[in-house]
């Protein structure tokens, strides 16, 4: 934690925490990976609707627009995949009639409507990739974590934005949660992120441990490359094939990786018992000064940026934050948090930035929200009380 401590009150700049739910999307529930078929969420049931009804409860109750990692090939209303080489299991025999219900636009109507606790993220067409009809991990990346040919990678990308205009999903996605967690970075104008960016995306997550690195990391959990910000996903607290599963912390990085099934009950009535104890426990393990829950996924980036990249000093009353080592890059910049653990209140100027937001809860836990004047490399808060 970066903090600095005065005799009544501590300052804190706190670390970000944001949800990813990845693998949304699959109707059906099997894993069908023994027979050449994708890594599904191996979920005892087809999916419904009152799945993506427990995802809006749970980004209710967070306050939070989580990231729905989506894989869209289920979604294929026309059977056009047929034509796309390497998406499907079944190649040019592709038929998705059995997905192909009034499902589709319940779905998708609930996902228009519910578009401010929601924001899809690229996470593939059918997750795997299928060479010569067989199956291989990743859709964009081969076993030795090597982007396939960009050509290929343009035309996976088209047809998920067809497959997003199929379905009435407007614009391409900020955020690419690569499949299986095979991805790469560090070779600038050939990298995936050149190729991401041409299609809008600003933000990645992936392990950093697990991806071919041409050149390392600007800073060992964060770092950015051709206008995308990369961000160190961490690992997820519980095996992405386990379904309603109980709460588990493990002292988790910046994202809160879990995968669909792990928040969903076999019984989908039951769906909110799994929802409301992981809630229960994220906004208990976040109350603090330590932590502080993103409201989306910019907000995450930014925080991290913050959290990573500035430096927090003390001198005499006041708290001094040097910006200069926080790119000028659009991931990165914006409005962070600081949070204020407080035994009476205290009075708070701010040079240097906007407090856009200032709150307190019961229990004497402040808040900011300072958004730095452009081009400030610094910031300086003068406390009193």
């Amino acid at each position: 934690m970066k903090s600095v401590r005065f005799e009544h009150y501590e300052v804190s700049l706190p670390k970000p925490l944001f949800l990813v739910v990845e693998d949304v999307g699959w109707w059906q529930g099997y894993d069908g990976s023994e027979k050449n078929e994708p890594y599904r969420n191996n979920f005892p049931r087809r999916q419904c609707l009152a799945d993506y009804r427990a995802l809006a409860r749970l980004a209710e109750q967070l306050s939070m627009r989580i990231a729905l990692g989506m894989v869209l090939g289920e979604w294929d209303r026309t059977n056009f995949l047929k034509d796309v080489p390497g998406a499907t299991w079944m190649g040019a025999s592709w038929d998705n009639r059995i997905n192909q219900g009034p499902w589709l636009d319940e779905a998708a109507d609930y996902l228009q409507e519910k578009k401010e606790q929601f924001e899809i993220a690229l996470h593939g067409i059918c997750h795997e990739f299928w060479q010569d009809g067989r199956m291989q991990r990743s859709e964009f990346h081969d076993g030795e974590d090597k982007m396939r040919p960009k050509e290929l990678v343009r035309r996976h990308l088209d047809a998920y934005a067809t497959l997003l205009d199929q379905n009435g999903f407007k614009g391409f996605p900020r955020l690419f949660i690569p499949p299986a967690l095979h991805h790469s970075f560090g070779n600038g104008k050939d990298s995936i992120q050149a190729v991401l960016h041409d299609y809008g995306i600003e933000y990645v997550t992936t392990r950093f441990s697990r991806a071919r690195r041409y050149s390392e990391p600007i800073h060992p959990k964060l770092t950015w490359e051709c206008g995308v910000g990369i961000l160190e996903r961490g690992l997820s607290p519980v095996d992405w094939d386990v379904p309603a599963s109980l709460p588990v912390w493990n002292e988790p990085g910046l994202i809160l990786p879990l995968h669909w099934g792990n928040l969903l009950h076999p019984d989908p009535d039951s769906n909110a018992e799994v929802i409301d104890s992981w809630t229960s426990m994220i906004l208990e393990k976040t109350r603090g000064i330590e932590r502080i829950l993103s409201e989306d996924l910019a907000s995450c980036w930014r925080q991290a940026a913050a959290f990573f990249l500035a430096r927090m000093s003390r001198e005499d009353r006041k708290v001094c934050l040097d910006l200069r080592d926080i790119p000028d890059q659009a991931c990165f910049s914006g409005a962070f948090f600081l949070k204020i653990r407080e035994e009476k209140p205290v009075d708070i100027t701010c040079i240097g930035a906007e407090i856009l937001l200032d709150t307190v809860t019961p229990d004497r836990i402040r808040t900011l929200k300072l958004l730095p004047e452009k081009g400030r490399q610094e910031i300086v808060l003068a406390v009193s009380g």
